[in-house]
C-alpha cells in the first residue's frame, strides 16, 4: 500500500500540520462508528476537534480528532485518534412525528435539521463552518414509527444518529456523505442513495481470501400478529409475515413454524379499527432490511469483488452454496487487504449496546 499524507485543519480550514506515514490500518463502521488513530510527530497546534484527512492514490479518509496521547514509545510523536465526520450528529434532536409520511423527503428531512442544529442554528457556536448540504435522492413514505413523547404534542425528543441516520441507510438505503473541500473552506454532505443497482459477488471463488455468513434466524420473530379492538375484544384481524420480509393479512407464502403474537388496540375517535391496526402491525413487523452479518476479506486491488468501487450503501447479492444473500454494505476495513462487512447484525457485544443494532 501506497504512503499516505496526513493533513490536520483547524475548524476554520486552516493547514496545521503535514505529515507523512506508511501504510495504516483503517476500520470504518456506518452502524457504529468507531476511532482510528495515527502516529505523526508531536504538534502543539494540532487540537481535539480538528479536522483530519489522511489519504494516498487510492484511499481517502476524512474525520475529526477525538482525542490525542504522546506516545511513550516513540518519544516526539503524538497518537491521534479520530472518527468519521458523521459521528459529530451522535446528538440529541427534537423531531417533528408529522413528518413520517409527509411529502416531505427522507433525504430533505434530514439536510432540514442538520440545516436547523449545525448550519444555521442560533447559537453560532453550534454550527459548523463551512458545512453545507445537498440532497441525490428522493425518498417518499418514509417512516420510523417514532411516536410522540407526549400525546397530542407530535414531537418527540430522539438521538439523530440512532433513531434517524443509522435507520435510513438501513431501512431505506439513504446514506450521509461527507467530503471535504479545504482549498473552498467547506465541507459538503451528500445525502440519500449513492447506488441503486444490486452488485453480485460470488462468495465462493477462490478470490474471495475468507468468508462469514450469519443469517438472522427469522423462525425465532413473530410471523404472526393477532390483533384485536379493544372495545369489544372480539373485532381482529390478523397480519403474517412472507418470506421476503413483507407483510398483510394475506394467508399464503408465510413463514413457518408459526411463532404468533397477539395485542389489542384503542381506537381514537374518528379512526377506523383497521387503520389502527394496520399502525401496530407496522409497528411490530418495523425491522431494518438485510438482517443479517456478511463479511468477505479480498485483495485490495481484486478485480471481481472491487472494494474500491463499493459505497457504503451498496445494495449486494452475495452467492454462497448455491444461496443467493441480499445485503448492503455498511462497513469496510483496509489493511494489507480489505474486508468488507454487509448487513445489519454486528456480533461485537460493545457494538450491539452501543448501536442497539440487534
Amino acid at each position: 500500500m501506497q504512503p499516505f499524507n496526513v493533513e490536520i485543519f483547524d475548524r476554520d480550514f486552516n493547514l496545521i500540520q503535514h505529515y507523512n506515514v506508511g501504510a495504516i490500518d483503517y476500520k470504518y463502521d456506518y452502524l457504529s462508528p468507531m476511532e482510528n488513530s495515527v502516529l505523526i510527530a508531536y504538534n502543539p497546534d494540532v487540537s481535539k476537534g480538528d479536522y483530519i484527512r489522511i489519504k494516498n492514490n487510492t484511499d481517502s479518509y476524512f474525520g475529526y480528532i477525538s482525542a490525542i496521547a504522546v506516545n511513550e514509545a516513540e518519544q516526539g510523536f503524538s497518537e491521534i485518534k479520530f472518527k468519521p465526520f458523521i459521528s459529530l450528529f451522535d446528538q440529541a434532536i427534537l423531531f417533528d412525528t408529522t413528518l413520517q409520511g409527509s411529502q416531505t423527503t427522507l433525504e430533505q428531512m434530514i439536510a432540514n435539521y442538520i440545516t436547523e442544529y449545525w448550519i444555521s442554528n442560533g447559537d453560532a457556536d453550534q454550527n459548523i463552518y463551512g458545512l453545507e448540504v445537498q440532497t441525490i435522492s428522493s425518498t417518499s413514505g418514509w417512516g420510523f414509527h417514532i411516536t410522540s413523547d407526549q400525546k397530542g404534542l407530535n414531537k418527540a425528543i430522539i438521538n439523530f444518529m440512532t433513531s434517524i441516520i443509522k435507520r435510513s441507510l438501513t431501512k431505506y438505503q439513504v446514506g450521509i456523505y461527507a467530503e471535504p473541500d479545504f482549498s473552498n473552506k467547506k465541507i459538503v454532505l451528500s445525502i440519500g442513495k449513492k447506488a441503486q443497482d444490486t452488485f453480485y459477488i460470488e462468495a465462493d471463488l477462490p478470490n474471495v481470501i475468507q468468508k462469514s455468513i450469519i443469517v438472522n434466524e427469522s423462525t425465532q420473530d413473530i410471523n404472526k400478529l393477532i390483533i384485536y379492538d379493544q372495545a369489544n375484544l372480539e373485532t381482529n384481524v390478523i397480519y403474517y409475515k412472507h418470506p421476503d420480509g413483507s407483510y398483510d393479512t394475506i394467508d399464503t407464502d408465510r413463514i413457518t413454524p408459526v411463532i404468533y403474537g397477539i395485542t389489542s388496540v384503542a381506537v381514537a375517535e374518528g379512526e377506523s379499527f383497521y387503520d389502527t391496526a394496520e399502525d401496530a402491525a407496522d409497528k411490530q413487523f418495523d425491522v431494518d432490511s438485510y438482517s443479517n452479518l456478511i463479511e468477505l476479506t479480498v485483495q485490495n486491488e481484486d478485480a471481481l469483488v472491487m472494494p474500491d468501487a463499493l459505497t457504503i450503501g451498496q445494495l449486494v447479492s452475495v452467492t454462497s452454496n448455491g444461496t443467493a444473500y441480499a445485503s448492503i454494505l455498511t462497513g469496510v476495513e483496509r489493511s494489507d487487504v480489505t474486508k468488507l462487512t454487509f448487513g445489519t447484525i454486528r456480533l461485537d457485544l460493545t457494538k450491539i449496546i452501543k448501536g442497539g443494532l440487534m
